[in-house]
């Protein structure tokens, strides 16, 4: 893979892999999560970015040449509503469907899935095991999309998913040619935090109270499952990491102790098991993520990232996890929309510095970079690695020689 720039030393894919093994490399990578701001910024409609995939690439390609370049792609372009349910198992709206052309998707609460699914699951983890994951979700997606359930939700899903996996393989290929790797290969939604978004929130937080055994029963029911269908898709993309969205396992909708006992245990199985398999976590940690720091330092040292958005304190997190989990993040959605330029550079330097220093360090904003950001706020955070994060020479000749003694390229898919 060629260089972003002149002083680079590392491939993108080398800095990504030497920040996840909690190495130091040449200058801190940086990845964007971009989705409704490309969408602005390209002056197309928010229905025109989720519909027409040729839009998608044109808004992201003008987004990168104008205010990139940056190491990192971070995919979250579903190809079809469905497929966005794989992910979040609730009902949703959707920009020029159910909205207007211009509005963002809205995901519903709701009780899509029962008390009584509960067991349902546990049996399907039985009965399915590695397939436990498609059965799971291709019948809360037939529920939210009001398909049929059966052979014909299977038939209406897959072929879906089939085409949204091969049109990333060509995005993910796209990249790589201009020097930039990509984050991770699958995105699945963490059992328990499933459940919290497919149960709707009021119901799910009665379950935690009065039925906890089964819920934390059914999350560990589909470990094995998750487990497969993960290795199984990144393999077929040719990306060895996986995003784990955990939405719902936060301060701010469960106690520390209730996180403790019936969302990291089965959380924790998947990690060390994805890690085993040499696939590297990234965990996508909405919220206030304090008072869980230290048991996340129970998972595999220097082989996961933590994804943070704004609510943490990302200084905290690099004392208490910071010699076990590479960081990324931070900077805060207000600051790229009503900041100064000078007040996003400022803010990275120190992110830099700080949450940099030793190595384990991604940049990247708070959650998705907001649609009102200004376009000069976002160029000033993509440019702060190269303005502030270079090491001396000597040094970057030393992170070379060392990261390329263990570190195997990845062959990036070149057609469908």
């Amino acid at each position: 893979m060629k260089m972003l720039f002149e002083e680079d030393a590392l491939s993108t894919e080398e800095r990504l892999k030497t920040v996840i093994n909690l190495q130091v490399p040449d200058r801190p990578p940086s990845c964007p999560f971009i989705y409704y701001f490309a969408a602005r910024y390209a002056g197309i409609t928010a229905r025109e970015l989720t519909s027409d995939p040729a839009s998608y690439r044109a808004a992201m390609d003008l987004c990168f040449d104008e205010l990139g370049p940056w190491d990192i792609y971070y995919p979250v372009n579903p190809r079809y509503p469905e497929v966005y349910s794989f992910i979040m198992p609730m009902k949703a709206r959707w920009p020029g469907i159910d909205l207007d052309e211009d509005s963002a998707c809205q995901l519903l609460e709701g009780e899509l899935m029962k008390p009584e699914d509960y067991q349902w699951v546990i049996e399907a983890g039985r009965s399915h095991r590695h397939l436990a994951y498609l059965v799971y979700f291709v019948e809360m997606i037939a529920r939210a999309w009001d398909i049929k359930s059966g052979r014909k939700a299977y038939a209406h899903v897959l072929p879906r998913l089939a085409m949204h996996l091969a049109g990333w393989r060509r995005e993910f290929a796209s990249f790589s040619r201009r020097g930039v790797t990509t984050l991770y290969g699958f995105l699945p939604e963490a059992a328990f935090d499933s459940f919290s978004l497919s149960r709707g929130l009021t119901e799910f937080v009665k379950d935690c109270m009065r039925r906890p055994d089964e819920v934390a029963a059914a999350a560990d029911a589909l470990t094995d499952s998750y487990y497969f269908v993960t290795r199984l898709i990144t393999a077929l993309v040719g990306v060895p990491r996986a995003e784990i969205f955990v939405h719902r396992s936060s301060n701010d909708f469960i106690s520390p102790e209730m996180f403790k006992t019936l969302s990291f245990p089965s959380l924790k199985m998947l990690v060390d098991r994805l890690v085993a398999a040499g696939i590297s976590p990234v965990l996508h940690l909405d919220g206030d993520w304090d008072e869980n720091l230290a048991t996340l330092r129970e998972l595999p040292a220097g082989n996961c990232v933590a994804q943070f958005d704004g609510s943490t304190d990302i200084f905290l997190a690099k004392r208490v996890i910071g010699d076990r989990m590479c960081i990324m993040g931070d900077v805060p959605a207000t600051m790229l929309s009503l900041g100064s330029v000078s007040e996003v550079d400022e803010y990275c330097h120190r992110l830099i510095e700080e949450v940099g220093l030793g190595g384990g360090f991604i940049m990247g904003a708070g959650c998705e970079i907001p649609p009102d950001a200004k376009p000069a706020n976002v160029r000033a955070m993509l440019q702060s690695v190269v303005k502030h994060g270079y090491v001396p020479v000597a040094d970057a000749h030393a992170v070379r020689s060392k990261v390329r003694a263990r570190v195997s390229p990845v062959a990036f898919p070149t057609g469908p």
